[in-house]
């Protein structure tokens, strides 16, 4: 293998300088850009997070400062165009900075730095400790609450005859949404509905509240057999508890006939 000739060693290091100088004009025009954006979306930020008089003194604000800014600007320019006027020197060190980094910038395997370039790789080497995920309780997402039965009962004890869940829950003292839970689960409609002295709300109309089960004739012929036993007059009375009522059986022996009441 040849040794490069001195034409071939020029050509590539002025190919090189050349691809240097593009990738740091695309990278140095980046960053301004970035760096604009920023500005500028931090600016907005800034302002819209005030309204009315604080708004407007904050616009005042950033126009006074973008005023400055310009004055500034505009000196510090006339001023650098004069230096290099009378010092043109200067720029022959420039040009070296320049070739060097464009040099640099011109290897096969340049990567341009960003800000958070050091951040990203300290967090990429930190290694992430190996944490098991807390189990779910689910008695946070279910809270405990009453049973069907009982609901079904403060709204008949609590109806006017409709009910609203938040009185049936302050009744049974249970946290707020297991009424809702309770008879949504029972397929029992809840709507808006109004309740004698609350006026209009979230409950259960009347006609959508299950009514209480009727006594089987077996157990009514086992109470009147039972009375019948225990009395030896010709009438046998005998008292059932029904949910929040009584059920009053009166037996005539003689006529063999229970009448309920």
């Amino acid at each position: 293998m040849t040794a490069p000739t001195s034409r071939a060693w020029l050509q590539a290091a002025a190919a090189r300088l050349t691809l240097g100088s593009k990738r740091l004009t695309g990278h140095l025009t980046r960053r301004v850009v970035a760096w604009i954006r920023d500005t500028w979306q931090r600016t907005m930020t800034w302002l819209s997070d005030a309204t009315g008089i604080a708004w407007a003194v904050r616009l005042g604000v950033l126009l006074a400062v973008a005023w400055v800014l310009r004055k500034a600007g505009v000196s510090i320019a006339a001023a650098a165009a004069r230096r290099l006027d009378s010092a043109a020197w200067l720029l022959w060190p420039a040009l070296g900075v320049w070739i060097i980094a464009a040099w640099r910038a011109g290897h096969p395997d340049w990567k341009p730095r960003s800000p958070a370039a050091p951040a990203a790789a300290a967090a990429a080497e930190k290694p992430v400790p190996d944490v098991e995920p807390a189990p779910v309780s689910l008695a946070k997402e279910h809270p405990a609450g009453p049973t069907l039965d009982s609901v079904l009962g403060a709204a008949r004890l609590l109806g006017t005859p409709h009910v609203h869940l938040a009185a049936i829950e302050e009744h049974l003292k249970a946290p707020q949404g297991t009424a809702r839970r309770v008879l949504s689960e029972a397929g029992i409609p809840i709507a808006d509905v109004r309740m004698q002295g609350r006026g209009t709300s979230t409950g259960v109309r009347a006609s959508d509240i299950p009514p209480l089960p009727s006594p089987s004739p077996e157990g009514v012929g086992g109470a009147v057999g039972a009375a019948q036993g225990a009395n030896n007059s010709n009438n046998s009375v005998r008292v059932d508890r029904v949910g929040d009522g009584a059920q009053i059986t009166v037996t005539k022996l003689d006529e063999r006939r229970a009448y309920t009441v």
